[in-house]
């Protein structure tokens, strides 16, 4: 049996393999990213399904740039962003994660607003002079959706649409989601750096000796014994690979259980029919298709696979300490059967992300401890490659 060698795409001219991390991890540095890149591009920053119906709202922090935002599926039918400030004496308007309202009144001094950033009412009106309720909404911030995500845009006037800034896989994940629900919504924070944690999920090279314990013989298999990616891609803000479902993988006696009567999802990847799937999902129609992994740059990592998908987004709260957002997704059932192997598999991925944590934190105090130059990357690694060409391409910009 010939081996599984990687079929690669995209313009990879501009990739360095030798990364001078030191200076990257340094403050200085940290604070131009946050200008020049968090300011500037696409984020991730929200899902759909959080905001299902009119005057549901969820807020999302940004901690680089210190920004509530207030998320809203207004009254007319459209997903709206706005800085969650009120326009009387700059107080949180929204103190609540998530709901759903017909208005918003901040607690202050009661002005209130409506779900499409309209000022109603101002407490004691005739006590203003020259104040005009259609000059004092919501100040609105640049926001698009795309298939299950809500993306901003920070910047006064984005340089580009959502659609240039992600390029060609804009068009290519068209209705993968489709009658799937949340299952899972985890958050925890590192003493790592923003990077390397955006890093450490954007590369499988690892996973032969970190995920050893908890899922040994997921990938790979006996035609791909270093688990090569079966295909990996550059875009200028998007990097993916597919992986190789180990198709001898030994089920768990839990598994054998769990994933009898319902649709199976991680750690087990049987052979799937991708007729029905958009382009984007297993690009290159590999055979043996475990799941995706693709950044959607900076700092977003959307992992689509046969009966589940997750996004995870990377947020620094300086240079040395990031925010881990892990939002999973699964199809819709009623069944309870299908509930019970939703949650087992939540918790396998739970697990196996768990052992990649310390490592994001003792690499940190690897490369500010001066020992090494630059880290050296692989070609398996092109999408950490990718990662840093495009910082720089953004630090580079008036």
């Amino acid at each position: 049996m010939a081996e599984i060698e990687t079929k690669f795409a995209g313009d990879m001219s501009r990739l360095q393999t030798r990364i001078p991390m030191y200076e990257r991890m340094q403050p200085e540095f940290y604070q131009q990213e946050v200008e020049k890149v968090f300011r500037r591009a696409w984020l991730v920053a929200a899902c759909t399904t959080d905001i299902p119906i009119p005057g549901s709202f969820v807020l999302t922090e940004i901690p680089p740039l210190r920004l509530s935002i207030l998320i809203v599926h207004s009254n007319d039918g459209k997903i709206r962003a706005f800085h969650n400030v009120c326009r009387h004496r700059g107080d949180k308007l929204v103190h609540t994660p998530n709901g759903c309202a017909k208005a918003f009144t901040c607690a202050f001094h009661a002005w209130t607003y409506a779900t499409d950033g309209r000022l109603l009412n101002i407490t004691d009106a005739s006590q203003f002079d020259n104040v005009e309720k259609s000059q004092y909404g919501l100040v609105p911030v640049h926001c698009e959706t795309w298939e299950d995500v809500v993306f901003i845009n920070l910047d006064r006037e984005p340089r580009e649409t959502l659609r240039e800034f992600l390029g060609d896989m804009y068009d290519q994940y068209q209705g993968f989601a489709k009658n799937r629900v949340k299952i899972a919504d985890h958050r925890l924070v590192l003493k790592t750096n923003w990077n390397l944690a955006t890093n450490a999920f954007s590369e499988g090279y690892h996973n032969l000796y970190i995920h050893k314990n908890t899922v040994p013989d997921y990938q790979g298999g006996p035609n791909n014994p270093d688990r090569h990616r079966a295909y990996l891609e550059v875009g200028r803000h998007f990097g993916r690979y597919s992986t190789h479902g180990n198709q001898n993988h030994k089920k768990t006696p839990t598994e054998e259980v769990v994933f009898r009567y319902s649709k199976p999802m991680f750690p087990w990847f049987p052979k799937f029919d991708f007729s029905t799937q958009p382009p984007g999902i297993n690009p290159s129609r590999f055979d043996e298709w475990g799941f995706d992994i693709v950044h959607i740059f900076p700092n977003c990592v959307f992992a689509p696979q046969a009966n589940t998908h997750s996004y995870m987004t990377f947020w620094p709260i300086d240079h040395g300490h990031t925010e881990i957002r892990n939002w999973r997704f699964a199809y819709e059932s009623d069944n309870p059967v299908d509930a019970i192997a939703q949650a087992y598999s939540v918790t396998r991925a739970r697990e196996v992300i768990r052992e990649d944590m310390n490592t994001m934190e003792t690499n940190l105090v690897g490369i500010l401890s001066g020992a090494i130059p630059h880290t050296v990357l692989s070609k398996q690694e092109r999408v950490i490659q990718n990662h840093y060409r495009a910082i720089d391409d953004m630090l580079a910009e008036d």
